[in-house]
């Protein structure tokens, strides 16, 4: 007698009876999820980070990016009619908001306006905006970043609920050189500082809603006066 069906026929029925779980491997825990997005982020591996991302975090991205150069953008600021009362300052100054809102619709987002961007999926707003701020050459955004440590140490994960847990992060806070100058003393300073990454639950899956990794959401904007 062949063994081959029966046994084929035997591990099938094992196989059968076992509960779902059991067959399928488990969802990361949030803990996990954390390490996994700050490695990447750290690597500068984007894809993986996109990943790991909630789909609610990459909204709230662009939305923030969208803010930004609507700000940036606008020529009627509370206040600033009042700021100056030199227009050639306030000249120079519009010119450099300008020019920071053009550079990051046409290098960052690659987007000819405010608008476009806001129809422009959320996934590629910020693989482009990662790619380009963590890009090894600031004219090349495709050159890969080298890879760093782990910028953030995991210390632990609270599930507030079975679809929200919050993932408690530290890391060391870099010391300056020698004495700080005499102005500085009183000036209250620490060794470490603490981040919480908000995870939340998509469908069996842990996802990260990208709180203290990579840049901050708000780009740094170059606007020295000419």
């Amino acid at each position: 007698m062949n063994p081959g069906p029966t046994a084929a026929i035997l591990a099938w029925t094992i196989l059968a009876g076992l509960p779902a779980a059991a067959q399928q491997p488990r969802p990361a825990p949030p803990d996990e999820v954390a390490r996994a997005v700050v490695r990447a982020d750290s690597s500068g591996d984007w894809g993986t980070l996109l990943g790991l991302a909630h789909p609610d975090a990459l909204v709230r991205f662009r939305a923030m990016q969208i803010f930004q150069l609507r700000m940036l953008g606008d020529t009627d600021w509370p206040g600033m009619e009042s700021a100056s009362t030199d227009s050639t300052v306030s000249a120079r100054w519009q010119r450099a908001r300008t020019r920071q809102e053009r550079f990051m619709l046409d290098s960052v987002f690659q987007v000819p306006s405010v608008d476009s961007l806001a129809h422009t999926s959320p996934d590629t707003v910020f693989g482009r905006w990662f790619r380009r701020m963590r890009a090894v050459s600031p004219v090349d955004s495709t050159t890969p970043p080298a890879a760093q440590p782990p910028s953030y140490h995991v210390v632990g994960a609270v599930r507030a609920s079975d679809t929200l847990a919050y993932v408690v992060m530290e890391r060391a806070v870099v010391q300056p050189l020698g004495p700080l100058p005499e102005m500085f003393r009183d000036f209250p300073h620490q060794t470490r500082q603490t981040e919480v990454m908000v995870m939340r639950r998509q469908g069996a899956e842990w996802k990260s809603m990208l709180d203290g990794v990579g840049e901050p959401f708000g780009f740094s904007a170059d606007l020295v006066h000419e």
